[in-house]
């Protein structure tokens, strides 16, 4: 990488436009970049920057703007460099964001930065990409380096390298870290850390859910199976001593599940001793499972047995129940006949009813279409009397006007009002004559329209006429007073020229006069600098001398911090398990109210499913009561009774009104057993709700719920506090590494003010002899004979100098005459154009007011012929139109009462049409319902009207004849059924006692099911558990050797392991590498510079006085060849202190280069840090930096130290003004 050219404009310290010529400086291979104290030397190595990557090194990228505030407001900043990269030539031009002034109104708008990158090729520039991210990715992709890296090889700051030489591992690890990636090697340390808190939450918690799992296995099995359990160990043999060891200590991969455990201990291979939750939980478990399956066998067996008895007394009670039954239909069978033969005449009268209204069916619409015709005609009746009440006036009134002017011969006789109603063919006559008179006056409209159109025109040319008149009166009045404008704007175009030509020699002496008065401005601003100065040397050595006990504070709060930050995990593992308590305690409660709800709700229905049963046996005990009546609803005159046989029924016996149906009975029992279902299914819930509440129970710890939330509350204070105190530990590193920073800058200011103190008195001198030979000029120039020559006849500069003494000049009031003449020459002069301008166009203006007049002239003769024209037009349309509207106000409105008149006599017409027709279809529907009656065998309409019945009505009738039919039917099929006869020979079976047997059945078939249901809940529930608990063993015991592993690779990586020996960091190691790299490229130059007393020493031990657990392996020490003694850095003097921060900065330099593999350095700069060198030093390091040119490459010193400027021919001046500096290149 070799820059060509730089230009800035308005970019930090410099307002106008600078260039500097890099390959004119770099053809001596050394140059210098010198000037005073915040010139802007470094200015030019941000614009550098700022080219290449679109930032400024340092803090100083945080700069709200880096535009020059000298610069004019409408000037914005940039920088522009050509620069050869790898081989490419390229043209980079950029613009920082900044506020502009608006274009329209007050106030600023920002401009967005901005970029245009090109490259040279076939003798002219391309350009590549105008995108920020772009440029950015194609320099530093040809770079091989990011900003950072750069600003840290290419501008090498002394200030950053004295403060890594003297730093400890950390600092030195931040700045190793921007240059050198190692972000994949911090990356796993926080993994690793990161990793082995989540290992132990996660070992902790599956630790909890094995005790959790184990108490519910507990409560599930409840006391009475863990005594049994009990019992039964005690009184089974001795277990074979070849057994399998418990599934506790078996490895994972030889333990059985938990269903070949259960079978292993029903075969018999229990031990003498009762297994224990706490040594062997899963054996534990199995022992209560078996034992909880050979429960649920036995109850299994005893309600099959239940069963099976149940089955049979059901048998029984519906062969009872079925012959109850048939018995009864047999007698309702027989009292359904006799009812039916007393209805006989009723169905006969029903048939006939029937055949009448099928006769009254063919005349009934006949009659209905009669009543519709009627209905129209009094409607067209009374439509044909609204229209005709409508058009009356017209066929009361004479004719219009204007018909007996065109139509002669029309018909007159319609003067006179008749009495009686028009015709169809006088109204249509009338229509008639409106429409032709419509037809004729419909012509006449175009001619309306064009009266319109001839008064618009006639109305617009007198508007033109008069406008002509008024400009033809302008014209000539404006004429009158030309001559003499143009003649005095020829005078004054004469004086302006002259006072241009006096111009040049006044500002000669205005720029003298105020070169004058900045030499006395600077003059009198260094002495006060010169002051400020030796103030400031004094304040700096004082803040010096307060150093060092700053730090010491610094360092011991930083330290106190970071051990109570150390605390932090083993307080947030505490609140997690105060958290974990609280929210179990909140589920034990909301759980017990849903425990209590349970309760009552499986109450309320165990009592439900009782009142169910008791009203289900109330039904059918009614029902057996009431069985001989409803056998007797069967009986049947000549029918057997079921019970007696007897064919005869003097007395059956009649039912209760509330005496019970074999539907009710039905539905009892329904009811019974879906009350049942679900009072099983509130058992079964009410179990899975307690077990979660003893879990609950077990979780809180014996804790309520106000006990876990103030120890929750203690928690998260605690860890509250510590946090609060870490996050003071980011500050008081801050702080620490500011007083540090102090330090190095109080040393830094110490240095440059002794710098700056000779600098500013040596330029003192100089202005003291310019201030000498500018007063003698101006002294010379205000001189009677100066004086014509500068201010010609008027008052100018000579007459402000002539009080001054003899030898001396006033500067300021010299300087106030000129630019007094200066500005009156000036706006004198400024005028000379518009003069001239306005001189042209006055002779303009009189040729086009003449050619105006002429044009003028010509076109008011020619509006005068046209009014006339219209005028004649505009009379005879108006009196031909005034004729055809006769008394209407337009002819338009004539048209539209024609028209009224018109459509009024057609509905009229139209309307008495319409009830003369209707009139006539009346007539002829009332003829048609007569004759279709006679035919249908009636007397008259009225007759046939009577006979009709609605087909509701006749449906009705239809049914209850088929009705009665299908009753006979049906009876006569049952009385003839030989079951029901059988069965009403048979005697009356005993319901009441087969039931009662039935239900004590029931009650024992029921209890035995709850029992046996329970105990399969239970045995579900602990087989459930039991797999719970064994794959939770397994799930816990890999996680706690997770753990164990995390432990100690987090403690390794982090470099607080006992096996670290070096107490190194993974990322302090590969750091520590790179150091070593640093260190052996520096030693080469440094061996020379210090003329083979010092080498730089890596070192691999923590930095003195560090309490931390970690940072070693980034350790520097200095080795004294002169004592044989490692020295710390710290110990080293000013100017020894520098030439090893260089040596250290010229190593990280060509370390990072061969680490990034970009493109070969050709200019490198080093900033500042000369002026605390000896003669002999001096000389040594700049032999060094002359070495690096070695291969064609430029190195730029940046420096204020007036013995550089002697012994380095190619300079960069840097010049600072009061409106801002300038560069100014020399020696070259």
């Amino acid at each position: 990488m070799r820059p060509h050219r730089l230009t800035l404009t308005a970019f930090g310290s410099f307002p106008g436009t600078e260039t500097v010529d890099f390959d004119a400086l770099s053809a001596a291979g050394l140059f210098l970049v010198h000037g005073p104290t915040g010139a802007g030397k470094t200015t030019i190595l941000d614009a550098l920057c700022f080219a290449l990557y679109g930032q400024v090194p340092g803090q100083r990228n945080s700069a709200r703007s880096l535009r020059c505030d000298h610069a004019p407001p409408s000037v914005g900043p940039s920088v522009a460099l050509e620069v050869t990269i790898r081989g490419r030539l390229l043209r980079i031009q950029r613009s920082p964001a900044w506020l502009r002034p608006k274009l329209r109104g007050s106030g600023v708008t920002e401009e967005k930065s901005k970029v245009v990158l090109s490259e040279w090729q076939g003798g002219d520039w391309h350009g590549l990409t105008t995108r920020l991210d772009e440029a950015g990715d194609l320099v530093g992709g040809l770079l091989g380096m990011n900003a950072d890296q750069f600003c840290q090889v290419a501008m090498l700051p002394q200030g950053d390298f004295a403060r890594f030489l003297r730093a400890d591992g950390d600092e030195r690890s931040k700045l190793l870290e921007r240059l050198f990636t190692v972000k994949i090697f911090t990356s796993a340390e926080s993994w690793l850390a990161e990793h082995r808190k989540l290992a132990w939450r996660e070992a902790q918690e599956l630790r909890q859910e094995v005790d959790f799992a184990v108490k519910r296995v507990e409560e599930a099995a409840g006391d009475d199976l863990s005594a049994a359990l009990t019992a039964e160990v005690l009184d089974a043999p001795r277990a074979d001593p070849a057994a399998p060891p418990a599934l506790f200590d078996l490895p994972a991969a030889e333990r059985p599940s938990t269903s070949e455990a259960g079978a292993s201990e029903d075969g018999g291979g229990a031990g003498e001793e009762v297994p224990s939750p706490e040594t062997d939980p899963v054996r534990w478990a199995g022992a209560l499972l078996a034992a909880a399956r050979a429960v649920v066998l036995r109850a299994d067996e005893e309600h099959v047995a239940a069963g099976q008895q149940l089955r049979a007394a059901r048998a029984r009670f519906e062969g009872a129940a079925a012959l109850a039954d048939r018995r009864r239909r047999h007698a309702e069978a027989l009292t359904l006949r006799r009812t039916l033969d007393e209805r006989a005449d009723e169905r006969a009268d029903l048939q006939a009813i029937l055949d009448d209204a099928a006769r009254a069916d063919r005349v009934v619409p006949l009659l209905t279409a009669a009543r519709q015709r009627s209905e129209a005609a009094t409607k067209a009746r009374t439509l044909a009397a609204d229209a005709l009440a409508r058009a009356r006036p017209l066929l009361s009134a004479t004719g219009p006007a204007h018909d007996q002017d065109h139509d002669q011969d029309q018909d007159q006789d319609l003067t006179a009002y008749r009495s009686t109603e028009p015709s169809v063919a006088e109204l249509a006559g009338l229509e008639r004559r409106r429409q032709d008179e419509v037809a004729r006056l419909s012509e006449l409209l175009t001619e309306e329209a064009r009266l319109s159109v001839v008064r618009r025109d006639l109305l617009r040319v007198e508007q033109e006429l008069a406008e002509l008149v008024r400009a033809d009166e302008a014209v000539a009045a404006r004429l009158a007073v030309l001559p003499g404008l143009i003649e005095q704007a020829e005078a004054r175009l004469a004086g302006a020229r002259v006072d241009a030509a006096r111009i040049p020699a006044a500002r000669a002496v205005r720029d003298a006069a105020a070169h004058l008065i900045e030499i006395d401005g600077e003059l009198a601003r260094l002495a006060g600098e010169l002051d400020a100065l030796a103030q400031r040397e004094a304040e700096v050595a004082a803040a010096e001398a307060e150093l060092p006990a700053r730090l010491a504070d610094a360092s011991a709060a930083l330290a106190e911090v970071r051990a109570q930050a150390a605390v932090i995990p083993a307080a947030t593992a505490s609140l997690d398990a105060a958290r974990a308590a609280l929210e179990a305690a909140h589920r034990r409660e909301a759980l017990a109210a849903e425990l209590e709800a349970a309760v009552a709700a499986h109450q309320v229905l165990v009592d439900q499913a009782q009142a169910l049963r008791e009203r289900w046996l109330d039904l059918r005990q009614a029902r057996i009561d009431g069985m001989a009546a409803e056998l007797a609803r069967e009986l049947s005159d000549g029918r057997p009774c079921a019970v007696c046989g007897s064919e005869h029924h003097p007395h059956p016996a009649s039912p209760a009104e509330s005496a019970p149906s074999a539907d009710d009975e039905q539905e009892a029992e329904g009811a019974h057993e879906a009350a049942l279902a679900e009072r099983e299914a509130a058992e079964r819930a009410l179990a899975s709700l307690e077990s979660r509440h003893a879990d609950a129970v077990e979780a809180t710890g014996g804790l309520d719920v106000a006990a876990a939330g103030d120890r929750v509350e203690l928690a998260e204070q605690e860890v509250f506090r510590l946090q609060a105190v870490a996050d003071r530990e980011p500050a008081l590193a801050a702080a620490l590494e500011r007083v540090e920073i102090d330090r190095e800058r109080v040393r830094d200011q110490s240095r440059e003010l002794a710098e700056a103190l000779a600098a500013h008195r040596a330029h003192h001198r100089h202005l003291e002899s310019e201030r000498v030979r500018v007063r003698t000029q101006l002294a010379q120039a205000v001189t009677p004979g100066a004086q014509g020559a500068v201010t010609g006849d008027g008052p100018g500069v000579g007459e402000e100098g002539r009080t001054a003494k003899a030898g001396e000049v006033d500067g300021e009031r010299v300087l106030a005459g000129a630019e007094r003449e200066l500005r009156r020459l000036e706006a004198s002069a400024g005028r000379e154009r518009a003069l001239a301008e306005e001189a042209a166009g006055l002779r303009r203006e009189w040729q086009e007011l003449e050619e105006r007049g002429r044009r003028v002239a010509a076109r008011l003769a020619a509006g005068r012929t046209r009014h006339e024209e219209l005028s004649g037009d505009a009379g005879r349309l108006s009196a031909r139109l005034d004729a055809a509207r006769g008394d209407d106000a337009t002819l338009t409105a004539r048209l539209s009462r024609l028209h009224d008149e018109a459509e009024l006599l057609r509905e009229a017409l139209e309307a008495t049409q319409a009830a003369v027709a209707a009139g006539e279809e009346l007539e002829r529907a009332g003829r048609a319902a007569g004759e279709a009656a006679e035919e249908a065998g009636f007397g008259d309409v009225r007759e046939a009207e009577a006979a009709y019945r609605s087909v509701a009505e006749r449906e009705s009738k239809a049914e209850l004849l088929r009705r009665l039919d299908d009753e006979h039917a049906a009876v006569t099929g049952v009385l003839a059924d030989p079951e029901l006869v059988a069965a009403a020979a048979e005697p009356a079976p005993d319901l009441a006692a087969i039931g009662a047997e039935r239900d004590a059945l029931e009650q024992a078939y029921t209890r035995l099911a709850s029992a046996r249901d329970r105990a399969g809940a239970r045995a579900r529930r602990l087989e459930e558990l039991c797999g719970e608990l064994s794959g939770r063993i397994e799930r816990w015991r890999p996680a706690a050797d997770r753990h164990r592993l995390a432990e100690r690779m987090a403690a390794l990586a982090s470099g607080t392991s006992n096996d670290n020996q070096w107490s190194m960091s993974l990322s302090s190691f590969v750091l520590g590498e790179r150091l070593r790299q640093v260190v052996a490229a520096a030693n080469e130059r440094l061996d020379h510079m210090s003329g083979g007393r010092y080498l730089l020493r890596h070192d691999l031990r923590k930095t003195a006085g560090s309490r931390a657990r970690a940072g070693g392996g980034l350790g520097l020490r200095v080795a004294d060849g002169w004592t044989g003694v490692d020295r710390d850095p710290a110990t080293l003097s000013g100017g020894e202190s520098f030439i090893t921060s260089l040596a250290l900065a010229l190593g990280l330099a060509d370390v990072v280069t061969a680490e990034a593999g970009g493109a070969e350095l050709g200019t490198l700069f080093v900033d500042e840090g000369f002026g605390t060198l000896d003669e002999d030093t001096l000389d040594g390091v700049l032999d060094i930096l002359d070495g690096l040119r070695d291969g064609g490459r430029a190195v730029g010193l940046v420096s204020h130290v007036a013995e550089l400027r002697s012994r380095i021919t190619a300079q960069l001046k840097v010049t600072k003004t009061r409106t801002g500096s300038t560069l100014k290149a020399v020696g070259v």
